[in-house]
C-alpha cells in the first residue's frame, strides 16, 4: 500500500510500505477520506503543544473514515463491504483503570498504548487498522468525506456535554476553524438562544454565518471593545458560556474572559503551544468557571462519536460545507501546504482521499 510518512516538519514522503492484517478484534480500513487537523499541522511548524519530542519518521491521519476491507478474528459486530466511521486509535484507553471503568477512556494514563506500544490512526495512507469497537457503521445518507469530520464533531459533542447549556443561553465561540465551526453548529443544534462567533478576518466570519455555525458574528480585528460588540449583541449580558477553539500562542483566553457573563463558564479546546495564562482578576470577579475540553469519549453510558454520527444522520449539523479543499494522497504536501496557510489558500477543512 501507499502511506504518508512524516520525517519532522515539511517533510512528508509518499512511500510504498506492507499491507496491514487486521489481528484479533481489528478491522481492516480501506480509507476514504482523512481530514487535516490542526495538532496535525503543530509538528509540520515544529511545535508540540504536549511538551513530546516531534520526530519522525512517524505516520498520522486521524478524522477518517472509509470502507471495510478485512476484518480480523473474533470481529463480529461488523463486516466487509460497510461503510465506517472511524474514532481515531489514539483515544483507545487500557479498559481497567478507574478512568476506563467509568467510561473516561479519553483521559486514561496510558491512553492509547497497546500492549505497551503507542498506536495511533494512520488514515493518510491507502489502509489503516482500527479495533472493532471504534467503527461505526455509516447510513447511506453520509458520504465518506462528511464522516471524515465526526472526530472533530465529538470534540464539540464532548464540550457541549462538559458545558450543558440551559434554556435560551448565549454562547461565544473564539475562533472560525473547524473546530470552532463545528462547535458552533453543535451549540446551535444543543438549543443555544444565540451563537456569537468571535474573529479577526471577515471571510471566514461570514463563512460561518453561512454554514450555520453563528447567529452573529464579531471581528476582533476591527471592534475597539469586544465586550461593547458582544453586549450589544446579547442585550447587554455577554455570554453565558464561551468556548476557545483555537489555541497556539494566541491571546484568545483574554478574549473568553472578556466576553464571558458574569457567573459565565469557558471550555478550552484549543491546544495552546505552552502554559496559559488568565486573567485573574476579571475572572474571579465574574465567577467565571473554566473547564478543559480533550478529545471526547462516553457521556451518560453512550459514546459521543455516536452522538456526533446522530447528530449528522439527522441533518442538525452539516459537514459537507465545511469541505473546500480536496487532494489525492500523492498531493499530501500541497493539503499541508493549503491547511497551514489558509489565509492564501482560502482552505477551510482539507480532506486527503487516499
Amino acid at each position: 500500500m501507499k502511506a504518508a510518512t512524516f520525517y519532522g516538519g515539511r517533510d512528508i514522503r509518499v512511500e510504498e510500505l506492507p499491507d496491514p492484517i487486521p489481528g484479533p478484534g481489528e478491522v481492516l480500513v480501506d480509507i476514504g477520506a482523512a481530514g487535516v487537523c490542526g495538532s496535525d499541522l503543530h509538528p509540520y511548524r515544529g511545535a508540540d503543544p504536549w511538551g513530546g519530542q516531534v520526530s519522525g519518521p512517524r505516520r498520522a491521519g486521524h478524522e477518517l473514515s472509509g470502507i471495510i476491507a478485512a476484518i480480523g478474528p473474533g470481529v463480529t459486530r461488523v463486516e466487509v463491504g460497510q461503510r465506517i466511521g472511524v474514532e481515531p486509535m489514539h483515544l483507545v484507553g487500557c479498559g481497567s483503570c478507574r478512568q476506563c471503568r467509568r467510561g473516561d477512556y479519553h483521559v486514561c494514563p496510558t491512553r492509547g498504548l497497546r500492549n505497551g506500544v503507542r498506536h495511533g490512526s494512520a488514515g493518510f495512507s491507502e489502509l489503516d487498522l482500527a479495533v472493532e469497537s471504534n467503527v461505526y457503521p455509516l447510513p447511506d445518507s453520509i458520504s465518506l468525506e462528511a464522516a471524515s469530520l465526526l472526530d472533530v464533531y465529538g470534540c464539540g459533542v464532548h464540550a457541549i456535554n462538559r458545558l450543558p447549556l440551559r434554556a435560551s443561553e448565549y454562547v461565544c465561540v473564539v475562533g472560525t476553524g473547524p473546530i470552532g465551526l463545528t462547535m458552533g453548529q453543535v451549540a446551535r443544534a444543543a438549543g443555544a438562544r444565540k451563537v456569537i462567533m468571535i474573529g479577526r478576518r471577515d471571510e471566514p466570519l461570514q463563512f460561518a454565518l453561512r454554514v450555520g455555525a453563528a447567529d452573529a458574528v464579531v471581528n476582533n480585528a476591527r471592534d475597539a471593545s469586544l465586550s461593547e460588540a458582544i453586549g450589544d449583541l446579547t442585550e447587554g449580558a455577554l455570554c453565558d458560556a464561551v468556548f476557545e477553539t483555537v489555541g497556539g500562542t494566541e491571546d484568545t483566553m483574554a478574549q473568553a474572559v472578556e466576553a464571558a457573563a458574569f457567573g459565565g463558564r469557558i471550555g478550552i479546546i484549543g491546544a495552546f503551544w505552552g502554559d496559559v495564562a488568565v486573567a485573574y482578576r476579571a475572572a474571579n470577579r465574574k465567577e467565571l468557571d473554566l473547564r478543559w475540553c480533550n478529545s471526547y469519549s462516553t457521556w451518560h453510558g453512550v459514546r459521543e462519536f455516536q452522538i456526533a454520527l446522530d447528530l449528522l444522520a439527522e441533518g442538525r449539523v452539516q459537514a459537507e460545507p465545511l469541505i473546500t479543499h480536496r487532494y489525492s494522497l500523492a498531493e499530501i504536501c500541497a493539503a499541508f501546504a493549503a491547511a497551514a496557510d489558509k489565509r492564501a489558500s482560502g482552505a477551510v477543512k482539507v480532506v486527503v482521499q487516499p
